[in-house]
């Protein structure tokens, strides 16, 4: 795998990803309340068809977390979530690395920790096309394009972009990974007639515990609201692009981390969720935290969300058939990898 770029100073050290959680449909109009009455946790029948065959583009909120201690680890991503409790296929799955982009984990996964879209464009989406073109893969998830604006950000924080340039760097940022998002979406739907695809927005950057504790001087603090609105331009776009069209179907993560950061503010920080307290802004490794402890990436129960919100948009618009986790559930899912982590394997 490739180096991670890095930020300076220690504050924006980890700045590579980004918040990623999923508004959904209606059930998710508060990610915290009830979403329905769903039948528990059952391991799905590995001798029947899948119910959906994935393939994903993106970065370390879709790369496997298993393999990427001292954080990840300690929780399972929305790939791992529903290749466990769904009936979700994500292709073959192998402990031994296949290279990258893909390295462990499943095959059509070619998600990479700290890729950006132009990384996704050169490195991943190749592979992906020819799955895509091949008929393996009905579905392939996009979401990428946060890591594009956090390490222009974290270039503005060390000095390696002035104030006076940032303003400049912003917009051809934007116009890149606007780009890169078109080009994904216009080759795999070309590759294949039969395929569909669910595409994300991208969540607030500015959500993040780790941009928040890093916005320490007003010049910062300026970017990161610049970064915002920039963001904003970059979801319309992914929006404009899904609307209208019977092959795509649309991930709001934007709406569903902007109501997570609402319910942060007007609940003191706490929440109820699935029979637990779950922290939304003190960072930590344990289940009932929100953000795992680099700030950067959700545990489990925010990946859990994220499941549910993909297969929302699926079922919703295609017919897939694959059922969402109730909180309960999730919640059941996140107890049980931390006390796997901790005294043996966990799952995949």
């Amino acid at each position: 795998m490739r180096a991670r770029r890095s930020f300076r100073p220690a504050a924006w050290d980890a700045l590579e990803e980004r918040v990623v959680l999923s508004k959904g449909i209606s059930p998710f109009l508060n990610p915290f309340g009830l979403i329905g009455a769903i039948a528990s946790a059952v391991q799905p029948n590995k001798a029947a068809a899948p119910a959906a065959t994935v393939g994903t583009l993106g970065d370390s909120y879709t790369d496997e977390y298993k393999f990427y201690p001292p954080n990840q680890s300690h929780a399972r991503n929305w790939v791992e979530i529903l290749a466990n409790t769904r009936n979700v296929s994500f292709g073959s799955y192998s402990n031994a690395s296949r290279g990258a982009p893909r390295n462990q984990g499943f095959a059509y996964n070619w998600a990479q920790d700290g890729a950006t879209s132009t990384d996704m464009v050169n490195n991943q989406l190749p592979g992906l096309t020819k799955q895509v073109a091949a008929g393996v893969v009905q579905c392939a998830w996009i979401f990428v394009g946060d890591n594009d604006f956090l390490y222009l950000l974290g270039n503005l924080q060390s000095g390696q972009i002035s104030e006076a340039d940032f303003p400049q760097a912003l917009a051809q940022t934007e116009a890149t990974a606007q780009a890169n998002f078109n080009t994904a979406v216009n080759t795999l739907l070309a590759a294949n007639p039969r395929v569909k695809l669910a595409v994300s927005t991208l969540p607030d950057v500015s959500l993040l515990p780790l941009v928040q504790a890093g916005a320490t001087t007003p010049a910062l603090k300026a970017a990161v609201a610049a970064t915002s609105q920039a963001i904003q331009q970059f979801n319309a776009n992914v929006t404009s692009v899904a609307a209208g069209n019977n092959r795509i179907a649309l991930v709001d993560l934007a709406g569903l981390s902007s109501q997570l950061g609402q319910t942060a503010t007007g609940s003191g920080g706490s929440v109820s969720f699935g029979g637990a307290t779950i922290s939304l802004t003190t960072p930590g490794n344990d289940y009932h935290d929100f953000f795992l402890a680099d700030g950067l990436h959700v545990g489990t129960v925010g990946q859990g969300l994220i499941a549910d919100a993909f297969v929302n948009a699926i079922d919703t618009k295609f017919g897939a058939k694959v059922r969402t986790l109730s909180p309960t559930e999730i919640v059941r899912y996140a107890k049980t990898v931390q006390n796997q982590t901790k005294h043996g394997p966990g799952p995949r």
